[in-house]
């Protein structure tokens, strides 16, 4: 298969899964789905496949979701490790070999349905508890449980999608670097092919939206891309159909699968897009997100992600969550957080230890200056680092996408200061003085001594 606060409170390997290969699930595997609708929207979710979403129209309209198999339609799914997952006794895909701990909420590549513990339908709301498949897997219960709330608007052709994860699983590792999470992964049919969102560096100042294509030849049909107004959508050729939006501007990914234009909920042709943040996902965490879906043209799509935009410049607290903050060479003392900020150890106590933040966007002139508070039993040194805005070409390349994440991270755009010992001071850093921090910016990371504790990081205005 293989959105929303995107500060999730909690690399796919960079990419989503979906079956290419598979067989449609058997139709007698299939009971009634349960709705909630009113004069706007219809959404279905299937209770013999974990409660995730298999149908959402306008009323009396056709079905857009895609039900080809059980890594579709749409369903929270999450990625962890190890890299190679096998649980022993139990028989995993050739196709997926190589995947990750992998609990999605539909079922598993073998077409085993996931468990339903609990659903509620009722006022325009959808309520459904799931203990998902591992994604690879022939048969394997995932130790979590997923939540899902849907709530239709009594006002337009809108529903709000929030989506719980709860761990309990027996490998108490801290897979540290992070993976990317589908928040939440949707699939839609044949006929809904043309992917649009708004990637430039002016949101919501009526530029024209762009048409995102996976032309690219490579082996993955997904692209990546920074939605920079916090929305993406896939339309059929009349220019209507589903879109999904998030407060803040994210990464996404997405594209096309097979013959554009054609098919049924049945068919293997699937449009694909999800936003992503990438989490740490402890044994025990619990992790929630948010996101708006939308019925209907480009407008009426950007006018919902204008209003849930945020208005605030980017800023992070570490008191319940990391909000997609990860590490390299580095690990904290788990969740929960209590409170406590991000602890961080070095995993080599020769190098740094490097925080890397989530994808967003923010323009270097309105936030000249940035505050961390941190507590430190010595002094020492912390360094930023900032990114700018992708090239165009990276959103349609996927082998490209990584490096160019990775590639910001140098001494020519970055900015240092002091560390005092004591606990949670705030220390400011200006990069007014950087000739580099200029235009568009999506991203930080912070190289701290090893042994200090994050508590928040704010970027500060004029």
């Amino acid at each position: 298969m293989r959105t929303s606060i995107l500060a999730v409170s909690c690399c796919c390997l960079t990419f989503s899964t979906l079956v290419l290969e598979g067989q449609p699930p058997p139709a007698n595997s299939r009971p009634a789905v349960v709705f909630a609708e009113n004069e706007h929207i219809r959404v279905g979710i299937h209770l013999a496949w974990g409660g995730a979403i298999t149908h959402v129209s306008e009323p009396g309209g056709p079905n857009l979701i895609n039900s080809h198999d059980l890594g579709r339609q749409i369903q929270q799914s999450y990625y962890s490790g190890p890299a190679n997952y096998q649980r022993a006794g139990k028989r995993k895909s050739p196709h997926w070999a190589s995947f990750p701990w992998n609990p999605i909420q539909t079922g598993d590549a073998f077409h085993n349905g996931s468990r339903v513990l609990d659903h509620r339908a009722r006022d325009g709301q959808l309520y459904v508890k799931t203990i998902p498949m591992l994604w690879p897997m022939d048969n394997d219960p995932a130790e979590c449980v997923m939540e899902t709330w849907i709530t239709l608007s009594p006002d337009a052709p809108t529903f709000i999608y929030r989506a719980r994860l709860t761990n309990a699983r027996g490998d108490k590792t801290q897979y540290s670097h992070g993976m990317n999470q589908e928040v939440p992964a949707v699939y839609v049919n044949g006929p809904w092919h043309r992917l649009i969102t708004y990637k430039g560096d002016k949101p919501f100042a009526d530029e024209k939206p762009s048409e995102v294509r996976n032309d690219h030849q490579e082996g993955w049909p997904w692209v990546n891309f920074l939605a920079t107004e916090g929305w993406a959508a896939l339309v059929n050729d009349a220019g209507t159909g589903i879109g999904v939006c998030v407060p803040t501007a994210t990464e996404f990914h997405g594209g096309f699968h097979g013959q554009r234009g054609r098919g049924d909920e049945k068919s293997a042709n699937t449009g694909y897009m999800s936003p992503i943040t990438t989490e740490i996902l402890d044994h025990n965490i619990v992790c929630e997100y948010t996101c708006t879906f939308v019925l209907g043209d480009i407008p009426r799509i950007r006018t919902e992600a204008r209003r849930v935009a945020s208005r605030t410049l980017p800023a992070w607290t570490f008191d319940r969550a990391r909000q997609g903050w990860h590490y390299q060479n580095g690990h904290d003392a788990g969740y929960p957080l209590a409170g406590r900020g991000l602890a961080v150890r070095a995993t080599d106590p020769v190098r740094p230890v490097r925080l890397i933040g989530p994808m967003t966007f923010w323009h270097a002139e309105a936030a000249p200056q940035i505050a961390v508070r941190i507590s430190s039993a010595a002094v020492g040194t912390m360094t930023i680092f900032w990114r700018g805005m992708p090239p165009d070409e990276a959103s349609t390349r996927p082998s490209e996408w990584s490096t160019w994440r990775q590639s910001w991270w140098t001494n020519d755009r970055s900015a240092t200061g002091t560390v005092p010992a004591g606990d949670k001071n705030t220390v400011t850093i200006s990069f007014a003085e950087s000739p580099t921090y200029a235009g568009a910016m999506t991203g930080l990371a912070i190289d701290i001594p090893d042994g200090v504790t994050i508590h928040d990081i704010r970027l500060l205005g004029k």
